[in-house]
């Protein structure tokens, strides 16, 4: 009887809902360049930090995300612990997850169908494509039209030396998003969305990580992705 409220609790724990988080309004303008200056992104709450995708337990090296928000876009920050940062990409679209990387899945009907996938190298290469549903309907033309920036604090694809790890920062226009029910959020609005990042290469540990763990190896785990909510 012990094994199985064990097992139970186990697995109500591994079905629980995903977590809220509330994004604030930019206080001021954001430079898009990769280092988190603006006093703005001091009063984001910080999304992490990220967890094995396949587990839940602690990841291998830290992770976490901000998020803003104003009339025109949706802000974007990634803080990424990283002793070796590298990637072979450098071009966009390029598959960059197969390699180091950073990624959001925005879902702004919550419908659990229409979704895009926007990913981001330590190259400061680009990779999006929107979908209609779960791994269906995959559009690699559709473009975000996010302005984006990467800072390394180390060197970028040398493994001689000890990296501290590497920062990405995006805006994305409200206005490029797939599914949006009016062209801007309002306060109160509520999306769907997940955060991801893979360690992948030489060197590196082969791990995903994730905001919300999908307890599976697939990303698009529309079920588990979290709840992101507007507010001033």
């Amino acid at each position: 009887m012990r094994a199985l409220l064990v097992f139970v609790t186990a697995l109500s724990a591994c079905k629980k809902s995903p977590s809220e988080y509330v994004v604030h309004r930019a206080a001021g303008p954001i430079v898009i360049d990769g280092v988190l200056a603006e006093p703005a992104w001091d009063r984001a709450e910080r999304a992490g930090p990220f967890v094995r995708s396949l587990d839940g337990k602690p990841a291998t090296a830290s992770t976490e995300a901000r998020l803003l928000w104003d009339d025109e876009n949706l802000y974007i920050a990634f803080i990424a612990e990283d002793a070796n940062v590298a990637s072979p990409y450098f071009k966009d679209d390029e598959p960059l997850f197969q390699a180091n990387a950073l990624e959001i899945f925005l879902n702004p009907s919550g419908d659990l169908q229409r979704y895009d996938e926007i990913e981001i190298a330590p190259t400061n290469a680009l990779f999006d494509a929107s979908f209609t549903g779960r791994r269906q309907g995959m559009n690699l033309s559709w473009s975000s039209r996010a302005r984006h920036a990467v800072h390394v604090e180390g060197t970028l694809n040398n493994p001689g030396d000890v990296d501290r790890g590497w920062t990405a920062e995006l805006a994305i226009p409200f206005l490029a998003l797939t599914g949006m029910p009016r062209p801007r959020p309002e306060r109160g609005d509520r999306w769907r969305f997940n955060l991801y990042r893979l360690r992948q290469g030489p060197g590196q540990p082969n791990e995903g990580q994730a905001y919300s763990p999908p307890m599976i190896g697939d990303f698009h785990a529309l079920d588990r992705f979290a709840t992101m909510r507007f507010d001033d």
